[in-house]
């Protein structure tokens, strides 16, 4: 299990891997179950687009992540579903 976050993206995630966007805010992660729960590091405000790549879709399904929200975007992975990439864009303020 590699708890190492990398900045921006990371390729074929496994539970347990992490990303941090590249600004340093958030941190989404993979869960066992499924989920992908979103970690605020900083105080600071942004909007992130959060991007999930799966094997044989050319575009992403996105997850628009903001902190000032109250509550964290739920979104879990199909039982068929295989995650190649997860990547993290900060939108313009």
């Amino acid at each position: 299990m590699s708890s190492q976050a990398r900045s921006g993206e990371i390729e074929n995630p496994k539970v347990g891997d992490s990303v941090v966007s590249r600004c340093g805010v958030i941190k989404v992660s993979v869960a066992a179950d499924g989920s992908f729960p979103v970690t605020k590091l900083t105080k600071k405000r942004g909007s992130f687009n959060i991007q999930l790549y799966f094997e044989g879709k050319e575009e992403p399904d996105t997850i628009v992540f903001k902190t000032d929200d109250p509550a964290i975007p739920l979104y879990r992975l199909g039982l068929t579903a295989k995650l190649v990439k997860i990547k993290i864009v900060t939108n313009p303020v």
